[in-house]
């Protein structure tokens, strides 16, 4: 009895999870509907006017209208129970030392990798870096035919990081560059203006000792 007892109500969460999923994947079906990039009659979906894949067709449309961006990084979510995350204040600096933002890209420039980034550089987590962030874009061969270009029908397209303008870019620009979206969304961010950039600035998603390890890793299989 004690078992069936156990067994019941772990049987009903298990299909109450099971439904909330459910639900929640044609929810964003529903809402891709909102923002116009997905048509409902073939399951066409565009994301950034650059990204292009198909999804299941859905022939109603949703009432609510959300901005769609591919990384999830930016999309806090919650645990059930649990409470909006309390964050640090404006401007406040961690106890281990804030990070030096350069104004310009010019500022960029002159940066050299910091001596604890060297000292504690990793190649295999260096390695596993790039792959989980980088390689779907810049590929394995890092020229920018990673398995996402087909689905780019314009531009900017992933950089090719064998280019000699990239060999020929500091350390401190390739850190730019990591942090910023790339060159295009660099440029813009220190112009005030919005990154048009289908890039990322890894800014908010990679720690600075993670993103000076990529600019090692990079140096490694580019050379100077």
């Amino acid at each position: 009895m004690r078992s069936n007892a156990v067994r019941g109500p772990t049987r009903r969460l298990a299909g109450r999870h099971w439904r909330l999923r459910l639900l929640a994947g044609v929810a964003i079906l529903l809402l891709l509907l909102a923002v116009g990039c997905y048509n409902s009659k073939t399951g066409a979906t565009n994301i950034g006017g650059a990204i292009n894949f198909t999804l299941p067709v859905f022939t109603e449309t949703g009432g609510n209208i959300v901005e769609i961006f591919t990384e999830m990084h930016f999309q806090p979510s919650y645990r059930e129970g649990e409470i909006p995350r309390l964050l640090p204040p404006e401007g406040s600096v961690p106890i281990t030392g804030a990070e030096v933002v350069p104004a310009t890209v010019d500022g960029y420039s002159g940066l050299q990798v910091p001596s604890r980034a060297a000292q504690n550089y990793d190649p295999a987590n260096a390695q596993r870096l790039y792959t989980v962030n980088c390689q779907v874009c810049h590929g394995v061969s890092l020229q920018g035919d990673g398995p996402i270009r087909p689905f780019m029908t314009r531009g900017p397209f992933p950089a090719d990081l064998t280019a000699t303008v990239t060999v020929q870019a500091t350390d401190g620009e390739l850190f730019g560059f990591i942090s910023g979206g790339g060159r295009q969304g660099l440029s813009a961010i220190s112009r005030g203006r919005a990154s048009g950039s289908p890039m990322p600035p890894f800014n908010r998603l990679l720690t600075e000792e993670d993103r000076w390890a990529l600019v090692v890793y990079l140096r490694s299989r580019i050379g100077q």
